[in-house]
């Protein structure tokens, strides 16, 4: 079995950029679209008992408590309610000590709880459940669909891309890398559905004989997104040494005749991904 992961969960490229971008940075707290996204706000009975214990800490240590879950300004404020329950002992007794620390346990058992669950990438994560795909949601696919996001890592991270020299390549390659996440998601739910029911259905012949056309099909399909991923792996390898050409050009080790014959590279590069067939449709 494969152990390849994605680079970075694969997201729609039609949400806001913000939002995008922030679905993109990290697979921690996000669903795969195979599964139900969590309900509940992602608050969980540990994350209760986890707010009893520190909250009851808080209550009767604060000063040793506070400083490691606020810092500086938890320290001030750790020794100043430490300071609070002392002279609440001395002047009134034990009792209005353990008053005033249950006091202060209720409350800070209130905050922590509430701050237990869904950070801002688990509620988009839920907001837009099925809008990006993690590792899980991609099967024997990830490996191509890692390929892809290497070639527009690349595109991404140049030089030549930054200062808008690639604008007029018509070739916006997070859609592409959606594209073919996509198809990649496709195929696997299709594999996925057809294996189950040979599992399900051992010496079948008439059934083995029934999905052979979708086996064909979700295979085609595959084989079409793996012509999108070499074309895009191929732009990315040709913007690549455009983008070197221009920093040669700009240290002045290098023409700009060189830079131009590597930019029509990536031109012809740019129009063979667009012809490169999309994949998908792989169910019928």
């Amino acid at each position: 079995m494969s152990t390849e992961k994605l680079l970075r969960p694969v997201v729609d490229p039609s949400l806001p950029p913000d939002e995008r971008d922030v679905l993109a940075e990290s697979a921690e707290g996000l669903t795969p679209a195979g599964d139900d996204p969590p309900k509940g706000g992602g608050r969980t009975g540990a994350d209760r008992w986890w707010a009893l214990g520190i909250a009851t800490a808080c209550g009767f240590a604060p000063a040793a408590t506070l400083p490691w879950l606020l810092g500086g300004i938890g320290a001030l404020l750790g020794v100043l309610a430490q300071i609070g329950t002392a002279l609440l002992w001395w002047r009134f007794g034990f009792g209005a000590f353990l008053g005033g620390g249950t006091a202060l346990q209720i409350v800070s058992w209130i905050v922590l709880y509430a701050c237990c669950g869904d950070g801002v990438r688990e509620r988009l994560g839920r907001a837009h459940h099925g809008r990006y795909y993690l590792t899980d949601d991609l099967g024997g696919t990830v490996q191509d669909v890692g390929r892809a996001q290497r070639a527009v890592e690349t595109v991404l991270a140049s030089e030549i891309h930054k200062a808008g020299l690639l604008d007029g390549d018509g070739v916006d390659v997070r859609a592409i890398e959606w594209e073919i996440a996509v198809a990649g998601r496709e195929a696997t739910v299709e594999k996925r559905a057809l294996r189950r029911l040979a599992k399900e259905n051992p010496g079948d012949d008439a059934l083995r004989q029934a999905i052979k056309p979708r086996w064909r099909t979700v295979n085609e399909a595959r084989n079409r997104m793996r012509e999108r991923v070499a074309a895009l792996n191929a732009y990315g390898n040709k913007v690549r040494l455009a983008d070197h050409a221009y920093r040669a050009m700009q240290k002045g080790s290098g023409s700009e005749e060189q830079f131009r014959a590597r930019l029509a590279e990536v031109r012809e590069a740019a129009a063979a991904l667009a012809a490169a067939p999309a994949g998908g449709e792989a169910r019928t």
